[in-house]
């Protein structure tokens, strides 16, 4: 399993991800946006929004993304969890949820992946991801 840390903006991400591309000496390798996403098409005011960025500096991966809900600095940094296997993901997550305020639950979504986003019994916020091959 890796740890990733993901940081989540309220229509800042592209901002912060060529800061960070600048400030790591790093490279942005991806962006995709809301209007990107298959069917029920996210509003207007969203659809330029980073749904998911990434950025590598050296042996650091970081990914990015806004929510179009407000998000408060100092709570916009949650850890994901890159599993192995769906064992791995499904595991984490019976262990994780157990009293946890969840914001997704385990579910295989459009990007081929199993995923969940929780904020733990200790108020640490985790997204669970498996990538199907």
């Amino acid at each position: 399993m890796k740890f990733i840390p993901y940081l989540v903006f309220q229509g800042k991400a592209e901002e912060a991800m060529k800061f960070y591309e600048s400030a790591l000496g790093g490279k942005i390798t991806s962006i995709q946006r809301f209007g990107d996403m298959p069917a029920d098409a996210p509003q207007a005011t969203f659809k330029n929004y980073v749904l998911h960025g990434e950025l590598v500096a050296g042996d650091l991966k970081i990914y990015f993304s806004d929510s179009p809900n407000s998000v408060a600095q100092g709570e916009n940094v949650t850890i994901l969890v890159d599993c192995a296997s769906e064992q791995e993901v499904d595991g984490l997550y019976a262990t994780l949820s157990v009293n946890a305020e969840i914001h997704m639950t385990l579910q295989k979504t459009f990007w081929k992946a199993k995923y969940a986003n929780l904020k733990d019994k200790f108020g640490v916020s985790w997204q669970l991801n498996y990538q199907f091959a």
